[in-house]
C-alpha cells in the first residue's frame, strides 16, 4: 500500500527567515550585490532587500528564475533541500 505525501496544513508556511538566509546566501556565494541579484531576477533592488530582510518572499516567477539564470533549485530556497544545490553552493 503506498503512503500518501504528507501535505502542509493550512497554517503552515514558508519560515521567512529563514527564507532570508537561504536567498542571501546564495546571493553572497554568487559573489553578487543585491542589485546585480535582483536585477537578474526581474525584481527591484528596494523589493529584494525586504526579501533579505524577511519582510517579502520571491513569486514563483523570481524563483524560478533563480533556477534559470543561477541553477539555483526552488526546494532550497523554499524549504532548505541542500541536497539538491550545485556544488558551487556547498558550505
Amino acid at each position: 500500500m503506498a503512503v500518501e505525501p504528507k501535505i502542509p496544513r493550512e497554517n503552515q508556511s514558508v519560515d521567512r527567515e529563514a527564507f532570508a538566509r537561504r536567498v542571501t546566501f546564495v546571493r553572497e556565494k554568487l559573489g553578487l550585490t543585491k542589485k546585480d541579484f535582483a536585477d537578474s531576477i526581474g525584481i527591484t533592488k528596494s523589493n529584494y532587500s525586504q526579501v533579505e530582510q524577511g519582510n517579502r518572499m520571491l513569486t514563483v516567477d523570481q524563483l524560478y528564475r533563480c533556477f534559470l539564470v543561477h541553477g539555483v533549485p526552488m526546494e532550497y530556497l523554499l524549504v532548505g533541500q541542500e541536497a539538491r544545490l550545485p556544488q558551487i553552493f556547498k558550505h
